[in-house]
């Protein structure tokens, strides 16, 4: 393959603060599907993985939350798959694109797709489905989360912007020819081979799209595979079970026979289903769950640093939040230290600006390099109390806290509940709002903050790519994944340069000021950032990771369950 490789991500986390699952449940008879033995010795391979709250879409193109992209990875087939090595580092390898080559000049991408791939309906999988997925993507009358991810290619921001005459013909995206798809960027873009794996640059069937319209991804019977995994069934807020594609051009290389995919939102029932082994694995760094899985003999586990922060989110289309004073004082007033030290006895880093911890830049960790990008506004602003009551003034609310009313939603987890009851007490203690807080079901949730109906909105974010623009772009004015009602030109063009710039120091520069201008102008609130512990027993082989990985279940293999 020619062309320039990085360490990428992964995807957009919903908000499971502490306990992240990467295995599932089973019957505790130590059977699958039908009665079926649950791994080797003769039997089919069962992998017993979860999801912590339900898909919102299986829509590829419209979604951006890690539960539906953990089966969106396992039944679509990107042209490229990001491994992990086994040094813990990423590769780009090749997937529906047995080959791909750049020019000379960083532009123009080539993807050679292999032969005799198919859907899972038998229909051939060409080069034009990558094309129409794409640019489905792009295409603001969908209202895809994640379609900022695509700001590289030739004349995305433009078309996606919707204020352009440009049609969406002429993004920078063709197929040539049934097993030759052509990428055209707006300028050189170092990073974006590793954007090439994940959702916004997937495959879309137009006759399916076009068929169900608004239903499309919402049932099993609505969406189609063409990767590993075939989905055969979601009983919503219960269950999805996968089965192996028997079609799929890997196949030989897929151990696993059946994934089940049980849906568990509560962080006690996940933790005991895999200590009595009804759950092949899991993360989590909750101190009691971390001192009983280590007493467990058959149980290995890796610590993992993850691309991931915890954050509000702040509706600046709200009158109180409109205004900077008000943002930073709350911004100001909670104490990150605090949650580290309460929730994950400081497993946890406190965060010190938008891009978290392993996020690199040219193999240098950013955050160690940015250093905390907190330091001027807390050195300017003492009295948090103060500078709250003076941006009430400017709003015309008086002088007294107490008649301020401040809601923060957020989802039922014990774990985030108790994360918010302390943020409520830091906000009313420091500042003195009354802080009313609001639980709900993540897919509710997330159409609450889309619609910008709310105030404040406990969220996660996990890097898409190993790069900064992965978490700095989303802030972007062309961004939609998370609706602050923010939007700023000269924080664009920052992106713009950044993402553009050969020079990795003048890169570094450009996206340490969009990372102070975050914190600066509290266009969000960043809490704390992400590390776990990967827990698996032992016969469970080809484990991923790394969050930047998108090989799925592919990988696992359980033939040597007992």
């Amino acid at each position: 393959m020619k062309g320039k490789k990085k360490a990428l991500s992964l995807v957009l986390a919903g908000m499971m603060l502490f306990v992240t699952a990467c295995g599932g449940g089973a019957n505790t008879d130590g059977t699958g599907k039908d009665g079926k033995p649950a791994a080797g010795n003769g039997g089919e391979q069962i992998y017993n993985s979860l999801l912590d709250n339900e898909p919102t879409t299986l829509d590829a193109q419209k979604g951006s939350d890690m539960y539906g992209n953990k089966i969106i990875n396992n039944i679509t087939e990107p042209l490229l798959r990001m491994a992990e090595k086994e040094d813990g580092s990423n590769e780009v390898v090749p997937a529906a694109a047995e080959s791909y080559e750049v020019s000379e000049d960083g532009l123009t991408y080539t993807f050679k797709l292999r032969d005799g791939m198919k859907w899972e309906d038998g229909q051939p999988l060409t080069a034009k489905d990558y094309e129409y997925g794409i640019k489905r993507a792009a295409d603001p009358a969908t209202g895809a989360e994640a379609a900022f991810l695509l700001a590289p290619i030739k004349n995305f921001n433009a078309i996606n912007s919707g204020k352009s005459d440009i049609p969406l013909d002429e993004l920078g995206v063709k197929a040539v020819d049934e097993k030759t798809l052509e990428v055209t960027l707006e300028s050189p873009a170092v990073y974006f081979i590793t954007l090439v794996p994940f959702r916004v640059m997937l495959p879309a069937r137009q006759d399916l799209v076009d068929k169900y319209g608004e239903q499309y991804g919402s049932e099993a019977d609505t969406v189609l595979s063409c990767g590993p995994f075939k989905l055969t069934d979601w009983t919503h807020n219960s269950r999805l079970t996968l089965e192996k594609n028997e079609d799929y051009w890997d196949a030989e290389n897929v151990a696993l026979q059946t994934v089940n995919l049980p849906i568990m939102t509560d962080t006690n029932t996940i933790m005991n289903s895999f200590q009595v082994g009804e759950v092949d694995a899991v993360r989590t760094n909750i101190p009691e769950w971390v001192e009983k899985f280590s007493g467990i003999e058959n149980v290995k586990s890796k610590p993992v640093s993850l691309p991931a922060v915890d954050y509000l989110a702040v509706n600046h289309k709200d009158k109180l939040l409109s205004n900077d004073k008000i943002r930073a004082a709350i911004n100001l007033a909670i104490d990150r230290e605090g949650i580290a030290a309460l929730i994950s006895k400081d497993f946890n880093p406190p965060a010190q600006g938008w891009v978290p911890q392993s996020i690199q830049l040219d193999g240098k960790e950013f955050r160690k390099e940015a250093g905390d990008s907190y330091k001027d506004l807390k050195e300017a602003n003492k009295d948090v109390k103060a500078l709250f009551i003076e941006g009430m003034k400017e709003l015309g609310l008086g002088e007294d806290p107490s008649t301020v009313d401040l809601t923060i939603i957020y989802t039922n987890s014990p774990i985030v509940k108790s994360t918010n009851e302390f943020i409520q007490q830091n906000l009313n203690t420091k500042l003195g709002v009354n802080v009313k807080l609001e639980t709900m079901e993540w897919p509710i949730l997330n159409g609450r903050v889309q619609k910008g109906d709310y105030q404040l909105a406990y969220l996660a974010w996990t890097a898409d790519y190993n790069d900064p623009s992965a978490m700095l772009s989303l802030f972007t004015s062309n961004a939609g994944a998370v609706n602050t009602g923010w939007a700023s030109e000269e924080y664009d063009k920052l992106i713009a340069d950044a993402a553009g710039e050969k020079d990795s120091a003048k890169a570094f520069d450009l996206y340490k000021q969009a990372d102070k201008m975050l914190v600066d102008q509290s266009v969000i609130v960043p809490l704390i950032g992400a590390s776990t512990n990967s827990y698996y027993y032992d016969y469970v082989k080809g484990v991923t990771f790394s969050d930047f990985t998108t090989t799925g279940f592919k990988t696992i293999d359980t033939s040597a369950r007992p």
